[in-house]
């Protein structure tokens, strides 16, 4: 385990729960040995799941909720979210590596002037890939659409299921992770305070 922010991310592991079985009694006098450690029973560490890469066209839905992009497709052009059906309410929050965050309405510009994530006329978004390496992560809040597509450069498309109501874009070394989320979000600030967004 490298011990990334994206492992830890996308490691799911439930609790351990205590076994009552294994309780056992403190020794009334504690020795101490200098000689050869007994061997630890360690519970080994599960598989990494490995996040699909994406090539030509791609699915995010509740059975495959993350999917990879290359380092050119994080790095070129632009992402595109398409929205179809009702997009009041929609919005988008940020993150960049320094930790300054915002919405679409503070998108701060990159070095082309341009700025990092805008509304698009389809309706929806574009948030540019230029300068991804900037970015820590984004939201997409999504909460009352009946479609949303993901166009990347090249002619990349990927599909989200219409129960979708955050679309959260990662970059970790270079590359964008794409994930969906399901729940139920009544508004932004609670969207804000499940990803811990000041």
């Amino acid at each position: 385990m490298s011990g990334t922010p994206l492992d830890s991310f996308v490691r799911r592991r439930p609790p351990r729960r205590p076994d009552a079985s294994a309780a056992v009694a403190a020794p009334s006098a504690v020795r101490l040995s200098i000689g050869t450690p007994a061997a630890a029973s360690h519970e080994p560490e599960p598989p990494a799941r490995s996040i699909p890469r994406v090539s030509g066209t791609g699915r995010l839905e509740p059975r495959q909720p993350m999917l990879a992009l290359s380092r050119f497709q994080s790095a070129i052009g632009s992402l595109q979210v398409v929205v179809g059906g009702d997009v009041t309410g929609m919005d988008v929050l940020w993150e960049l590596d320094d930790m300054r965050q915002g919405s679409v309405e503070t998108a701060p510009l990159d070095a082309g002037r341009r700025p990092l994530v805008s509304y698009d006329r389809m309706p929806g978004f574009v948030l540019g890939l230029r300068h991804s390496r900037g970015l820590r992560r984004v939201l997409f809040y999504l909460p009352s659409t009946s479609s949303v597509t993901v166009n990347l450069y090249g002619g990349t498309t990927i599909a989200c299921d219409p129960s979708i109501t955050v679309l959260a874009v990662y970059q970790h070394d270079g590359r964008m992770h794409l994930r969906y989320d399901g729940e139920p979000y009544p508004t932004l600030g609670t969207v804000k305070a499940a990803y811990a967004f000041a």
